[in-house]
């Protein structure tokens, strides 16, 4: 008996070695791939919530400012497109298999979303007055007419990716189209920043923080369209989940300082 137990014990034994990597494997990307998605899940939750607060108090502020309108109407429209982005990004999230519609419309509210941001930079770059060495810049017409015909050719893409799907070319389409604009954006940003005619106001705090989302959004815009790089997938999701989280971040501190003019101006409903 005491070998016949030694044998089953013997021969018991080569068999746990090959089933505790099978178990391991089975779990270990289950488990990643679940965490991906709820990191994903809240992070869009974040976004969506703080684009639609941005938006509200930007409207408060474009009521109450009788300077620079058009700049919060901007930055309203912006965050506007933001949280469909965010909203359809929700979708993507808890349906994976969606249809190629609705992917084509979130990439295109993601591209939308980097566009209005820049111009937002742009029309306040634009509302105040040139310094002596700037003398040579673009008239407004002229850059508002180069704006619209990127935001053609994206309009154009938009029926192509429905057609065909999100393929490789078009998510690279949409990364360089979108580090474009951000670019764009940020040199406005930059410049305005350098002139110091907005310092210690409620604009240069907005100037800070949309360069600063204009830059996360533009950033995950180029790591989705990564795709031809050797870059692994879950490096790619895991760049894609911070950024979501720092737009989120950026826009909750903006929406406090415009919280605290309004509240200044002595109102906060739109």
């Amino acid at each position: 008996m005491r070998e016949l137990a030694a044998g089953s014990i013997r021969l018991a034994d080569p068999g746990l070695p090959a089933s505790v990597p099978d178990a391991a494997a089975v779990v270990g990307p289950a488990t990643v791939s679940s965490g991906t998605g709820v990191t994903r899940f809240v992070a869009a939750v974040l976004v969506l919530t703080a684009c639609l607060g941005t938006a509200r108090y930007a409207l408060v502020t474009a009521r109450h400012e009788p300077h620079d309108t058009l700049v919060w109407r901007y930055v309203a429209l912006s965050t506007t497109v933001g949280a469909v982005f965010a909203g359809l990004l929700l979708v993507e999230t808890v349906t994976p298999t969606v249809g190629t519609v609705v992917v084509a419309f979130r990439l295109l509210a993601q591209l939308f979303f980097v566009a209005f941001l820049a111009l937002s930079l742009r029309e306040l770059y634009y509302a105040q007055p040139a310094t002596s060495t700037e003398s040579d810049r673009i008239s407004l017409s002229t850059a508002r007419r180069i704006e619209t015909g990127f935001m053609l050719l994206a309009l154009v893409q938009f029926p192509v990716v429905v057609w065909v799907g999100p393929t490789a070319v078009a998510q690279v389409i949409l990364a360089l189209a979108a580090g474009a604009f951000t670019v764009y954006g940020a040199s406005f940003g930059q410049a305005i920043r350098a002139r110091r005619l907005t310092r210690g106001t409620v604009l240069d705090a907005t100037v800070t923080y949309t360069i600063a989302v204009l830059l996360c959004v533009g950033a995950l815009s180029v790591a989705e369209g990564a795709v031809l790089a050797p870059i692994p997938q879950a490096a790619v999701s895991g760049a894609v989940n911070v950024l979501l989280v720092m737009v989120g971040t950026f826009l909750i501190s903006l929406i406090i300082r415009l919280k605290r003019s309004a509240d200044a101006s002595g109102g906060a409903t739109p």
